[in-house]
């Protein structure tokens, strides 16, 4: 019986042990050398287009650093690595680069080409950080890196810019217009001369027209700038002169000559009805110059120092309408004549600049003047009215941009004509009724203007007696205004400074009997007039 077993059974019989916890645990646990192949298994293999995709980009950008920094990191050697040195480095490397850099107006600039170009903030901030992980010696001998934050990296700039200040960089300036032809330069009379590109010229914008000595400046009888001028001014009396008033105003904004005319003048396109052109020909002036090169400024933020900023180094100061606030005369007077004036950005310091745009503005309605218009205002202004409504027929759409777009030539050379006459009279051309349309408004603004020019005789004589006691005429004054509907009126006190700053030859005096008198005046009633 037992003879009949199979003895391989027997064997696999005996050999079947139960098993242990801790041999079960020994048959669980991987080796290893079986993990970590296994976790070489499971790592996911980069794509191969990838890998040469990241190489490149990293050999690009250590082409870019070498071009800056030089062949290697090495350059990054630095001696103490303090703040100074670090820009003394960069300033090295800005005048290999870009040759003579200049600090002026709050910016930093160089010379591209044909003209100064500024340098953004966040490009010089990037030069800076490519300082970031250089490395220095310390006392010990060991070797120490830099790190840069927002403190160390402003710290820096700071340095740098003041090593760069030049504040009257600009302001040996040559007169001339900078085109792409290159840069047309003028004579004592007005003679314009072309001459090649220069940094000496000190010019910060470049036109895009071409310009030949020589060339006619008639206008096309189907150019797009003389239909837009016709159109405009059809009809007007004076017709011929302001369109050589706009030729100066386009003439001396692209020279940056405004402010130092004789007679700098504001200018105010003024028409209170709609579709009369005055925004049309606001973009023919914008036009004219590289986008650069405007702002928009309006007068009634003029006093605040962040927005008037924005005046520094342009060319022309442009709004499509004038705000029916009240006018801040004390700074629009500095701003028109180029006086200096305060500015600065947001967290940045305070600046002083010389302003130098011609300022032109759109309006249906003319402002009032703070505290009235003095004499001083009433010389920087002029006031071109716009009379026509322009039929539908008539109309072009967006004429005004599409003269700088398609004429870009004819309208530079338009603009150098009416630059040549400007400088050669030293002022802007007067059209009688833009004298009338001014006259208005000084009135209309000033009622103590209004009421002198209407009620005042002036008379040649000195005698205390003959005069008219302030009382009277300040009675005499309000009694007026009140007929006329002027509202706001001024005391007693401003009454009297308003008739000095008149400019009739009205004196006032104080005598211990007769007491405070205007001498030289007589009031006229209605039956005298």
């Amino acid at each position: 019986m037992f003879d009949s077993i199979d003895s391989t059974k027997v064997e696999t019989r005996r050999e079947r042990v139960v098993p242990t916890k801790a041999s079960r645990a020994m048959r669980l646990r991987p080796s290893r050398e079986s993990a970590s192949q296994e976790r070489k298994d499971k790592r996911p293999q980069n794509d191969a287009s990838a890998v040469l995709s990241n190489r490149m980009s990293a050999a690009s950008a250590q082409q870019n650093r070498a071009a800056w920094f030089g062949e290697a990191r090495d350059h990054l050697l630095l001696e103490i690595g303090s703040d100074v040195e670090i820009c003394k480095r960069l300033l090295e490397r800005l005048k290999e680069t870009y040759g003579h850099v200049a600090y002026a107006e709050g910016q930093l600039w160089h010379y591209a080409a044909t003209h100064w170009e500024a340098f953004p903030e966040h490009k010089l901030r990037a030069l800076v950080q490519e300082f970031d992980g250089a490395r220095y010696p310390t006392p010990s001998g060991s070797v120490a890196w830099i790190k840069l934050g927002k403190g160390k990296i402003n710290s820096i700039l700071h340095e740098l810019l003041k090593s760069c200040s030049e504040p009257g960089f600009f302001d040996a300036r040559a007169i001339g217009i900078n085109c792409a032809s290159g840069f047309i330069q003028f004579g004592e009379k007005g003679t314009p001369t072309l001459r090649p590109h220069s940094p000496e010229h000190r010019a910060r914008h470049t036109l895009c027209g071409h310009w030949k000595p020589g060339r006619s400046i008639r206008l096309p009888p189907k150019s797009l700038l003389r239909k837009l001028l016709d159109g405009v001014f059809k009809g007007d009396p004076d017709r011929s002169e302001k369109v050589q008033l706009l030729a100066e105003i386009c003439g001396v904004a692209a020279l940056g000559h405004a402010t130092k005319l004789l007679q700098p003048r504001s200018v105010i396109l003024y028409g209170p009805l709609a579709e009369n052109g005055k925004g049309q020909i606001l973009d023919l002036v914008r036009g004219l110059l590289p986008e650069a090169a405007v702002c928009s400024v309006p007068p009634a933020i003029m006093s605040d120092e962040r927005h008037i900023i924005a005046l520094a180094g342009k060319l022309l100061n442009a709004t499509d309408e004038l705000s029916a606030a009240a006018v801040a005369s004390d700074r629009f007077k500095s701003v028109v004549t180029g006086d200096p004036v305060p500015g600065r950005d947001v967290y940045k310091s305070r600046i002083e600049f010389r302003p130098m745009a011609q300022h032109v503005f759109a309006a249906n309605a003319l402002p009032p003047f703070i505290g009235g218009m003095d004499r001083g205002v009433q010389r920087r202004l002029c006031v071109v009215p716009f009379n026509r409504i322009i039929p539908v027929t008539e109309r072009i759409e967006g004429i005004g941009k599409l003269v700088g777009q398609r004429e870009p030539d004819l309208l530079l050379a338009w603009a150098i004509d009416g630059a040549s006459r400007a400088l050669r009279e030293g002022v802007f051309t007067t059209p009688s009724s833009c004298r009338q349309t001014l006259r208005e408004w000084i009135f209309a603004a000033d009622p103590v203007a209004a009421w002198i020019e209407e009620r005042v005789k002036v008379e040649a004589d000195g005698d205390v007696r003959k005069g008219i006691k302030t009382r009277d005429a300040y009675t005499e004054f309000r009694s007026w205004a009140a007929a006329e509907g002027f509202k706001t009126l001024p005391e007693v006190n401003g009454f009297v400074q308003r008739v000095l700053s008149a400019g009739r030859g009205i004196e006032h005096r104080r005598s211990g009997k007769e007491g405070r008198r205007f001498i030289g005046m007589r009031i006229r009633h209605k039956e005298d007039i």
